[in-house]
């Protein structure tokens, strides 16, 4: 039994050995970056009888560099049900899970790390719940299509120059012996060129000029006139590889120029260094402007996208593009269009999973709009990325979508993807003159201005946007009211290079009145108004209403707390005339309106019509049983007298009306009495007999059911008897 036993512990303790020795040559390629051969010895540690937690996120980590997500996941999940897994782990399952479309359980995972850890993630992930839902919105705009120029290994990164497609490749190469590249056990990156035919790209071939080592080759970027090339490659110079302190071959930026037919040979970006890396180069058309990857000291996250200009024959210290482009996470393979847009992919912003593409564009100075996703199905729950626009419609871009291999696709966009520039012309409202000088602010959503400028001498002022998001532009200058105008999602592609109309209101103080028909409330055009100044008569405005059936006057004399006080007539042919006095007080900037203070409605002059009702006419009273004119009675006769100067054409009746009261004989005779007493008040005042004639009704024409004649007994109060007591002034007549 002893024997037995301490043969148990002999075997026990080999095992252990030889569990030790394979987890550090499991360690040592993991640490070389051998992730293929790595993660089949992790696996196979993960089925000992007492895995550590090490072996299943390692295993994980493996399969996620390598790109099967599938089998990561599964090595994950194993790892999440055990204590121990680092921050580090659990991004890189967050990843993981993204790539698998469990954004549920990728949010769950997530919020398991330290608050402190990934601030610039977490910070996106509150501002987009519904990023999901958001970036598949559009997912009919895109039509994408796999090149046949694909192989079955790794093809990605194109770079399209004049009609030729230059793109990254590790079908099998002509490096020595085909060699391989432990990260995922494929051959070394190298240059190859096709030729673009239409819809596809053709004849594709390996480009040596230069371009061929015993490493990887790519991404690649051209000037504008082709003369000038950059280049991404391991760290490989005289045909010896460099390692950084940490034993670690980085990347490094080479750039040639086309000398006479010949190109120069490779000189080295001025801030490579051995120790960190810098790749994936993006210059700008004049060769000045140069954006690349780096992980150098100041990087946010994994890699982050930097600037470098070239000036006075050197290029300036690399700056780091911020928070708006980069995040905790990976950003990759930047590309320029028009010299403005810059795209690149990320897996550190909000996204579908894995390596999505974003854009952004530069919003004044040094800073850039906050970077937008391109959405589904440009983006996907796999890495998206080498992104690039032949126009803003169309292009092309690499994914590993639906396999483990990358691939190139072209994609058509059925609207613009991305605008440049849009120019506001800010007008003044009334006279729709330009107005120079004003300050014009782009609002984003978070309130906050993105963009700040001022209209030059021709009121134009050019910025730039980023589809899918709105603005509110808010303009301003001295002497107009503040103007707050919206420019909607949906409109921002459409103006691409277009221009906007901004209008700005005046600060003023005017008069604005409406006229309007008494009968229907239509407006009525080309009526004369003319305003007398009460105090001062040789002081009158004249105008004519518009179309509107309004008329407008600004002042250049008035200020708030003025008092106005006007006579104001109002005539047009067909119409009766007014004549009316008015007292304004100004109490605000801005249109005093005359309609708030007089009554702007006009009749039509038509058979029948009571000109008592149209001037607002008070009831004329007479004493007990008498006809003679009261002065009260005197003043309301007189605007009839004013109305019928005015308007020359009527010829009106005076008829004067009693209640039922008293003997019908009595209330006939005094009411005619009193009707051609009201008459010749008024012929008396100068209007022509021929045009006014008094009748009296008596108690024929009630219009109220107060009848009390003979035996007929009436219940009605005063106020309803006064209603029959009245004095009516109708048109009878309208001479030509």
């Amino acid at each position: 039994m002893k024997k037995f036993i301490l043969a148990l512990v002999i075997l026990s303790s080999i095992n252990l050995k030889a569990q030790s020795f394979k987890e550090k040559l499991a360690d040592k390629k993991f640490d070389n970056l051998e992730y293929t051969s790595a993660s089949e010895m992790y696996e196979e540690l993960a089925r000992s009888k007492h895995p550590k937690i090490k072996y299943y996120v390692r295993a994980g980590e493996c399969n996620l560099n390598a790109g099967d997500y599938s089998k990561a996941q599964l090595y994950y999940d194993k790892a999440y049900t055990n204590t121990g897994m680092s921050d580090q782990d659990l991004y890189n399952y967050y990843q993981v899970l993204k790539y698998n479309s469990n954004y549920s359980k990728a949010g769950e995972v997530f919020s398991k790390i330290n608050d402190n850890q990934y601030k610039l993630i977490r910070d996106n992930l509150a501002k987009k719940k519904l990023a999901i839902e958001e970036l598949k919105k559009d997912s009919s705009n895109y039509t994408l299509k796999r090149l046949d120029i694909n192989s079955e290994e790794n093809d990605f990164g194109p770079y399209v120059v004049n009609n030729e497609m230059y793109f990254l490749s590790s079908r099998r190469n002509t490096s020595i012996a085909g060699r391989k590249y432990g990260w995922d056990n494929s051959y070394f990156l190298d240059v190859y060129k096709g030729y673009i035919e239409g819809e596809t790209v053709k004849n594709a071939e390996p480009v040596k000029e230069g371009l061929k080592t015993k490493v990887h080759e790519g991404p690649l970027c051209f000037t504008k006139d082709g003369k000038t090339q950059f280049i991404t490659r391991n760290n490989y110079v005289h045909k010896k590889v460099k390692k950084s302190k940490e034993n670690k071959v980085n990347l490094k930026i080479f750039t040639r120029k086309m000398e006479g037919e010949k190109w120069s040979d490779w000189t080295e970006f001025p801030f490579n260094s051995d120790d960190y890396s810098c790749g994936h180069p993006a210059v700008s058309g004049d060769g000045k402007t140069l954006y690349f990857v780096s992980d150098m000291p100041g990087t946010l996250g994994l890699t982050d996208v930097w600037v470098s200009s070239f000036e006075n024959g050197n290029w300036s210290k690399p700056e780091n593009l911020g928070q708006s482009v980069n995040s905790e996470g990976r950003e990759m393979f930047p590309s320029l269009f028009e010299d403005e847009v810059l795209f690149y992919s990320s897996d550190g912003k909000v996204g579908l999973g894995g390596l999505d593409i974003f854009y952004t564009i530069p919003s004044g100075g040094d800073s850039y709009f906050e970077s937008q996703n391109l959405g589904y199905p440009i983006n996907s729950n796999f890495d998206d990325f080498g992104f690039f626009a032949k126009t803003n419609m169309t292009g092309y871009l690499s994914s590993n979508r639906g396999k483990l291999k990358d691939d190139i696709y072209s994609f058509v966009s059925k609207r613009p993807i991305i605008s440049s520039s849009i120019n506001l012309i800010v007008k003044d409202k009334e006279s729709k003159e330009i107005v120079a000088n004003s300050d014009v602010a782009l609002i984003d959503e978070t309130g906050k201005p993105a963009y700040t400028g001022k209209t030059n001498e021709n009121g134009e002022v050019k910025f730039n946007v980023i589809p899918g998001k709105s603005y509110k532009i808010k303009t301003t200058k001295d002497g107009y009211k503040e103007s707050v105008g919206l420019l909607k999602e949906e409109d921002v592609a459409k103006l691409a290079g277009g221009k906007k109309e901004v209008l700005i209101e005046k600060k003023i103080i005017g008069l604005l009145g409406i006229i309007a028909d008494a009968d229907d409330l239509t407006p009525i055009e080309q009526v004369t108004i003319t305003i007398t100044d009460a105090f001062n008569p040789s002081s009158v405005l004249k105008f004519t209403t518009d179309k509107e059936g309004d008329f407008r006057h600004i002042y250049k004399d008035k200020k708030i707390g003025d008092e106005l006080s006007y006579i104001v007539k109002m005539e047009k042919e067909g119409y009766i005339t007014k004549t009316q006095a008015v007292d304004i007080g100004i109490k605000k900037e801005g249109y005093v309106l005359l309609h708030d203070y007089l009554n702007t409605k006009m009749y039509k002059i038509k058979l029948g019509a009571d000109l008592g009702k149209m001037i607002d006419l008070k009831p004329i009273y007479f004493d007990l049983g008498k006809a003679v004119i009261r002065p009260d009675a005197a003043k309301e006769l007189t605007k009839i007298v004013e109305l019928m100067k005015q308007n020359p054409s009527m010829v009106i009746e005076l008829g004067a009306h009693t209640d039922c009261r008293g003997s019908a004989a009595s209330n006939l005779s005094l009411s005619d009495k009193r009707a051609k007493s009201s008459a010749a008040f008024v012929i008396s005042k100068g209007i022509d007999k021929t045009r006014i004639y008094g009748k009296g009704y008596g108690e024929s024409q009630l219009i109220n059911d107060c009848k009390c004649e003979g035996a007929v007994k009436s219940s009605c109060s005063e106020e309803v008897h006064a209603q029959n007591r009245r004095t009516e002034f109708k048109i009878v007549k309208i001479k030509p």
